[in-house]
């Protein structure tokens, strides 16, 4: 079985990813290992590379050699590298306790490393290699590789005098008793203090590589863990960097270090297959407070020969019916009735009131080096903050409209205001004129932009964002609680893991609306795309600005299937029916935009192949029974479950509390966005809304009150040890009528209150599919002891898909009837969308906004309508 190409270029990983000093992936029939530090030695394994389980540890309790060895060592093994050899898989692990040079590395052979094969079991080997206070090295991080002429080596060392490397007896794995020298091959960067360790050494066409950690791993996020790496022909060295600096002279070449929500990346291990490289490491989660975390990309190598992964993100908010990311990253919520307006001028944008909005933003956004800003400024007081990343007001990064110069400045600091390092524009910012600024920082300098002129330089400027470990990051809000809120409209906010060049600050922005980037497409489908363009300070560009190209993708092969075609803002292909290009390989879609300076700028999305067309929803109005109007999966009505007549809703589901539920068929449980409107009658905890999955330690589910006293979305593999959950702010009200939803992708998930955003976990990698059972149910819990759900559902809602809030929002209108009057009701939403009606479906229709105001009760608008003896259709949509 191979690891899956595509999917691991998407990175997606999910499951049980909770990781740290993760070892190579290593195959063992079928299926991929890693192990990492941990109690016993921790395991993971996988059946394609993607989604990760927790195996077994390696030891139930230590050797007896690793505590007599290592006074006050109790079981946690530290950073064990893996290899296949002389027909055993041999672990390397090491024993120790923080800070302590009492030191050792051990070795542990199995046959196999499938706990269900007659033949697993692990034989401690005793110890290779042991270090005691005064010793010029650290006996821990092993690293083993056989060299070119099958000598066995081993790297190891942290701190100290750095990384050493010691041949090993490739019949026992031991040290080797014919060459017992310790050679040194690295040591830390002297002139920062960095120290080093977590070595890992891989032979490369015709060279050995060597990656080792700098910084420190352990505390939380502010480890500051960056990958190094240089390279050698001999095993023993000298190693040096791309520049040619020995290791041993603190040189090293940087790989991969903190950038969005990757923090303190470190231990490398690399894995080849069916001619793809990949690379594996940990990372602490910025958006899980720090969690380690593992990771598994593709590992490409330059023209000469340097191994290379390019993690360059970016996160543009347009603000469309709320502060999403256009890539779905970074997630943001709307504060305060923060609200989505209309402007003439530039579209959608985020007004803020200058008085308590704000939006708040998960923690890794702030991780970035570039910080772009279209706003139209209303004035006020000085110290408004355009956005403000920070740790409380000694460690920050802001950008102000006015600070007490009079003009507009952008300021970083990790040491409060005595620290700070600026950049001043030298004119004042216009009030109610639409401005775009932007700010690059690279560490050794930053520069102002203003409407695409740097108008500011300070090489002194050196710090970067990712050194204030930010624990607030917000657009309108500042650090500093005397500090007065934004007043104006935000059109864009655009942000960049890397430093920008000034051509690219003034690129223009293509856009895809469709299709979705990782969509799917089936054999023989026609695909739709469109989009749009704007300038870099989001004034739109016309369609005959824009150039299409589609290209099919396979290993090794790119081809044009469509364009370049200009003058179009939206178009269609068709995939094949049948060969490479229907069912293999992948679809580009590229837009390229040009500006009326002549600056020319792409955007593109990756569409999958689904051959199976596995999509589906399912849509329950229960006006018969829990039967599935789309005739996907039809629900039974259990223990006198029944549905009844809302003078508000019309026909609904009732639910008495007890014992009373829906129970539907297993393939829901596939599900990626589940809503409803919900009226909840009360009662106890834990009542469920839905609860889809196996059992009471695999599931996914949505409770109307945790513990918490919150609405709470959760889901674990593995029991309690491995849930995630998403709680809203507020408690789900009783008796009204409550849109609720929720949405994941396999890396976040997103909780809907009324058609509004409350709660991003960004950290959510799992789905319910990787939960997916028999136990599949409205109204009941997986665990026996729970309440079962007291109230009334309505419009039941559940798709395979992760559905924007667009169409999250678009299907929940409800209505009742009388022979006088139509009654609408929605959510009372403030993300620009509005009620627009038409005499008709199709193409040609005309969709006219309803004149008539709603009135908004408990978060959810009413309209009522004179009947009337023509045909109308009512839709939510944006002007």
């Amino acid at each position: 079985m191979a690891l899956n190409q595509e999917l691991v270029a998407q990175t997606l990983l999910r499951g049980s990813l909770g990781i740290h000093d993760p070892s190579a992936v290593i195959q063992c029939n079928g299926l991929y290992y890693v192990y990492a530090t941990g109690q016993g030695i921790i395991s993971k394994y996988s059946t394609d590379g993607v989604y990760w389980i927790t195996g077994p540890s390696v030891f139930s309790k230590p050797p007896s050699w690793t505590t007599n060895a290592v006074p006050g060592f109790t079981g946690d093994f530290w950073a064990p590298d893996i290899e296949y050899f002389d027909g055993v898989y041999h672990i390397y692990y090491a024993v120790s306790t923080f800070g302590s040079q009492v030191s050792g590395i051990g070795l542990a052979t199995n046959p196999t490393l499938n706990p269900n094969d007659p033949n697993y079991l692990w034989t401690d080997q005793g110890p290779v290699i042991q270090s005691t206070t005064g010793s010029s090295y650290n006996c821990i991080d092993p690293s083993v590789t056989f060299d070119t002429s099958s000598n066995l080596w081993m790297s190891f060392g942290s701190f100290w005098t750095g990384i050493k490397l010691i041949q090993l007896n490739p019949s026992t794995g031991l040290r080797s008793t014919s060459n017992t020298t310790v050679y040194s091959i690295a040591n830390d960067n002297v002139a920062s203090g960095d120290p080093i360790e977590g070595s890992y050494l891989y032979p490369h066409g015709g060279y050995y590589y060597l990656f080792v950690n700098w910084g420190t791993c352990c505390d939380g996020l502010q480890s500051t863990y960056n990958i190094r790496v240089g390279r050698s022909t001999s095993i023993t060295g000298p190693f040096v960097d791309s520049n040619g600096v020995s290791m041993l002279s603190s040189g090293g070449t940087l790989f991969l270090q903190t950038t969005g929500k990757y923090v303190a990346p470190g231990q490398v291990g690399i894995i080849y297959q069916n001619g793809t490289y990949y690379f594996g490491y940990h990372y602490l989660d910025a958006d899980a407070n720090g969690a380690p975390t593992y990771d598994l990309e593709p590992l490409t190598w330059t023209g000469s020969g340097w191994p290379v992964f390019t993690n360059n993100w970016t996160a543009a908010y347009h603000f469309r019916m709320d502060a999403r990311d256009d890539d779905n990253q970074y997630y943001g919520l709307l504060k305060n009735s923060a609200a989505i307006v209309d402007d003439p001028l530039l579209g959608n944008c985020v007004a803020l009131n200058g008085n308590t909005q704000y939006v708040n933003l998960p923690l890794g956004l702030a991780n970035a080096q570039t910080f772009a800003a279209v706003f139209e400024w209303n004035g006020g007081a000085a110290w408004q903050r355009i956005f403000d990343f920070g740790n409380g007001t000694n460690s920050y990064l802001f950008l102000t409209p006015l600070a007490y110069t009079g003009y507009l400045r952008f300021t970083i600091t990790t040491s409060g205001i005595a620290g700070e390092e600026h950049l001043d524009a030298t004119s004042a910012i216009p009030t109610n004129v639409w401005t775009h600024v932007a700010v690059t920082t690279d560490g050794t300098r930053g520069i102002l932009y203003i409407n695409g002129v740097p108008v500011a330089t300070n090489s002194s400027m050196t710090f970067v964002a990712s050194q204030i470990v930010p624990t607030n990051v917000w657009f309108g809000r500042s650090q500093f609680s005397t500090d007065p809120y934004f007043n104006g409209e935000i059109s864009s906010i655009r942000i960049f893991g890397r430093a920008l060049s000034a051509a690219e600050i003034v690129a223009p922005q293509p856009q895809i609306s469709t299709p979705v980037a990782d969509s799917d497409y089936q054999p023989g489908q026609t695909v739709s795309f469109a989009g749009h363009a704007t300038d870099f300070a989001d004034s739109p560009l016309s369609s005959t600005d824009l150039t299409w190209t589609v290209e099919f993708c396979d290993t090794n092969t790119t081809n044009v299937v469509l364009g370049p075609v200009s003058d179009i803002s939206s178009g269609s292909f068709t995939v094949p029916a049948s060969g490479e290009e229907a069912t293999n390989g992948f679809y580009q879609i590229v837009l390229s935009a040009t500006d009326s300076s002549g600056r020319t700028a792409s955007n593109c999305v990756d569409i999958f192949p689904n051959p199976a067309n596995t999509d589906w929803t399912s849509y329950y109005p229960f006006t018969n029974g829990a039967a599935d109007a789309n005739g996907n999966f039809n629900g039974s009505l259990i223990n006198g479950a029944s549905t009844a007549a809302d003078p508000i809703r019309g026909p609904v589901l009732s639910l008495s509390g007890s014992s009373q539920y829906v129970s539907l068929p297993a393939g829901i449980g596939a599900m990626k966005t589940f809503s409803a409107w919900v009226k909840w009658g009360g009662g106890n905890d834990w009542q469920r809304i839905f609860d889809f999955g196996q059992n009471d330690t695999s599931y996914a589910m949505l409770t109307t009150k945790a513990n918490s006293g919150k609405l709470r979305f959760e889901i674990t593999p593995n029991g309690s040890g491995e849930t995630r959950d998403l709680d809203s702010p507020n408690s789900l009200p009783v008796n009204v009528w409550t849109h609720v939803a929720v949405a994941l992708d396999g890396r976040q998930a997103i909780m809907y209150i009324n058609g509004h955003a409350v709660a991003v976990d960004s950290s959510v990698n799992l789905l319910p599919s990787d939960v997916m059972g028999s136990a599949d149910y409205l109204g009941r819990s997986q665990f026996s002891a729970d309440p079962y759900f007291n109230g009334q559902m309505d419009d039941v809602e559940i798709s395979s898909e992760t559905l924007p809030v667009e169409q999250i929002t678009a299907a929940s209108i409800g209505f009742s009837n009388t022979p006088s009057a139509l009654t609408l009701n929605w959510p009372a939403l403030t993300n620009g969308l509005a009620l627009y009606s038409s005499p008709g479906l199709g193409a040609g229709a005309n969709w006219s906004p309803v004149a008539t105001a709603p009135t908004a009760t408990n978060g959810v608008n009413f309209l009522v309508l004179p009947a009337t003896n023509s045909l109308g259709f009512f839709r939510l949509q944006t002007p």
